[in-house]
């Protein structure tokens, strides 16, 4: 008994797998023979043209009815030979395509040159906008990595970042993950979401390292020289998010998006490097530093078809009992 559903289950599977794939094929076969249909309108219209060429030198002398003829059958000859090489690739590539290897992006006709491209299908990611192929998918995957820079508010104060005791340039971020985007209105807005590991790190100038004094992380100075002083902490983070898209045609789209995230603290850390007589010293000390276990705040940012510049700010302090927020300003790129 069991045998047999196992058996009913594989075998449903297969037919609605190969209920798929044939229609992906024939939706390639449709673009294709519109493709086709367009080219030989531009050819035929082209060929006419150059043949009333033809006939207009014939007339005014220009030519005799010998050479005209030659010129007929030459021009005959290169159409024809254009419009075959041109159906062949076509036809060829859909049977690739039925083989989940290639996918048509797309086919253009000049007066002289055919111009013709494709492009590898990779599962994860689309490299490009495609109305048609969009209009029938609702959501997609993307794995992504971004980085940027990061520092702290202080009592939401955005002029105490020109005081900040952090490197601007020294204190990045880098994170890594997957984002999953659902259509909810016409594929011109989608939902975000997703997760991903971020690592923020914050780097003390003036030669200052953190220590918690009386419930508060604060600042101080190292007796020693420090060649290395840095705060790591670790998140997992899940944003929900809305993604306004505008399309284009030829050069992809341009989106904007907004929304909140969560985070939840997987560890933290903080390095200090120095020389105290003739040893060097690396220390690495784990401790939370008051950080929350969980943190939220809100985010937003605008792009293209693979890219985003975004900023988010966090509403939790990023250490408790102060009015500290971490802001980040990052770029984003979808493998």
């Amino acid at each position: 008994m069991k045998t047999r559903f196992f058996l009913i289950i594989i075998s449903i599977l297969w037919n609605y797998h190969s209920i798929l794939a044939q229609s992906a094929i024939d939706r390639q076969l449709l673009q294709i023979n519109r493709q086709i249909d367009s080219i030989i309108k531009v050819k035929v219209t082209d060929f006419k043209q150059q043949l009333k060429d033809i006939n207009r030198r014939l007339a005014q002398k220009v030519i005799d009815r010998q050479q005209a003829e030659a010129e007929k059958k030459e021009l005959a000859k290169r159409y024809a030979e254009d419009l075959d090489y041109t159906v062949f690739k076509l036809t060829n590539d859909l049977k690739r395509a039925g083989k989940g290897q290639y996918i048509m992006d797309s086919v253009s006709a000049a007066p002289s040159t055919t111009a013709y491209n494709v492009r590898k299908v990779i599962m994860y990611r689309k490299h490009y906008y495609d109305k048609k192929v969009h209009k029938n998918k609702q959501t997609f995957a993307y794995l992504f990595v971004s980085a940027g820079f990061n520092n702290l508010i202080d009592n939401d104060q955005v002029q105490s970042l020109e005081f900040s005791p952090y490197g601007y340039l020294q204190s990045r971020f880098f994170e890594l993950g997957i984002d999953w985007k659902t259509n909810i209105i016409h594929q011109k807005v989608f939902v975000n979401y997703g997760a991903s590991f971020i690592w923020h790190t914050l780097k003390p100038t003036d030669n200052k390292f953190h220590v918690i004094d009386n419930n508060q992380v604060v600042l101080v100075t190292h007796p020693y020289d420090l060649e290395t002083s840095k705060l790591r902490h670790i998140w997992l983070r899940l944003p929900l998010q809305l993604e306004l898209n505008f399309p284009n045609a030829n050069r992809g789209h341009l989106h904007l998006t907004g929304g909140f995230y969560g985070k939840f603290r997987l560890t933290t850390k903080q390095k200090l490097t120095y020389v105290a007589g003739n040893d060097n010293h690396d220390e690495v000390i784990k401790n939370s530093y008051l950080m929350p276990s969980f943190a939220y705040g809100i985010s937003g940012g605008f792009g293209g078809s693979d890219w985003e510049i975004f900023a988010q700010y966090d509403i939790t302090p990023l250490f408790k009992y102060s009015q500290k927020h971490l802001v980040s300003l990052g770029f984003k790129w979808r493998l």
